[in-house]
């Protein structure tokens, strides 16, 4: 990752009367559209739980200085929150978050209205995303037509869904190094 930032320009920061020069890394780069529209120049990959981002781009790049390859690829503005969390960090982020394991598992993050019926028999279509609905709604529905989204699986869906992620093909490495180093110069 360090090599990457070598190509940012830095900027002067003044505070408490003393003047830094600093990395802007409020620089952002995107591929360019057409590599990024191409479907064949990606592969979509799942983390493992636990699984790093630099021990990725060491496997699949062979060299752990890449991770900002995958990083662009991904649009990610902050990987180390873009990411899913390892299981033991995961549990312990939603127990700070919701005060007690009991309140994660038990409590209602919120609901949710699955279904539209034309009448009371026949369904017509499932919501897909299901709209999110208060409690007073829910309780007006029938059973089939509303789920009770609990505090767990709406923080496990959140993680889980960081898994998915795309990976540039090995062989453009070269041409977004290049691109990279063109754009900073």
């Amino acid at each position: 990752m360090s090599k990457f930032f070598e190509y940012y320009k830095t900027t002067e920061y003044k505070l408490f009367d003393k003047t830094f020069n600093l990395t802007n890394i409020t620089l952002r780069y995107k591929f360019r559209q057409n590599l990024s529209r191409n479907l064949y120049n990606f592969y979509d990959y799942t983390l493992q739980d636990g699984e790093r981002l630099d021990q990725l781009a060491d496997m699949y790049y062979g060299d752990s200085k890449y991770v900002w390859v995958i990083i662009l690829a991904n649009d990610m503005i902050d990987p180390q929150f873009e990411i899913p969390r390892p299981y033991n960090e995961f549990r312990k982020y939603v127990i700070n978050k919701y005060g007690t394991w009991d309140n994660v598992v038990n409590g209602t993050h919120h609901y949710e209205r699955v279904s539209i019926y034309k009448d009371t028999d026949t369904k017509v279509a499932d919501l897909n995303p299901p709209i999110i609905i208060s409690e007073d709604q829910y309780n007006s529905l029938l059973p089939q037509e509303r789920k009770e989204v609990k505090n767990l699986e709406y923080e496990e869906n959140l993680n889980e869904n960081k898994r998915n992620i795309k990976l540039l093909d090995s062989g453009q490495l070269s041409l977004i190094i290049e691109l990279v180093e063109s754009v900073f110069e």
